[in-house]
């Protein structure tokens, strides 16, 4: 949902909006080398299929969209692959969530809706 928002739809109508949010993401510098570090994160950096991760923050929104949407697909049925998204990256939700309020698109992702 906010990555859809960030990198699809502001990339189709917003570019500068984009830019900013991306730039405002934490964890730039070494988020692949975390990636790599960690053996159940780094299982789906190297089997990548298509295109392979770069040092960018879009490319840290495509691995985290990617293993979240695809849970399963590398056995991970005891649900340890979202823990070690959320312990090597724990600020990167709150910040897109920030970012997006920042730019005036957090209400248009109907986040609200998304929680109890």
């Amino acid at each position: 949902m906010l990555h859809d928002r960030i990198v699809k739809h502001l990339g189709r109508t917003d570019r500068a909006k984009k830019r900013r949010i991306l730039a405002g993401l934490p964890y730039e510098d070494d988020w692949l080398e975390t990636a790599r570090a960690n053996a159940r994160i780094n299982q789906w950096v190297v089997n990548v299929r298509h295109h392979e991760y770069r040092r960018t923050q879009s490319d840290l929104l495509r691995l985290n969209r990617n293993v979240r949407s695809h849970l399963h697909e590398y056995g991970d049925d005891a649900g340890g692959i979202e823990e070690a998204l959320y312990c090597e990256w724990p600020e990167l939700l709150m910040a897109m969530v920030k970012m997006l309020h920042l730019e005036g698109e957090l209400q248009a992702t109907d986040i609200q809706n998304k929680f109890g």
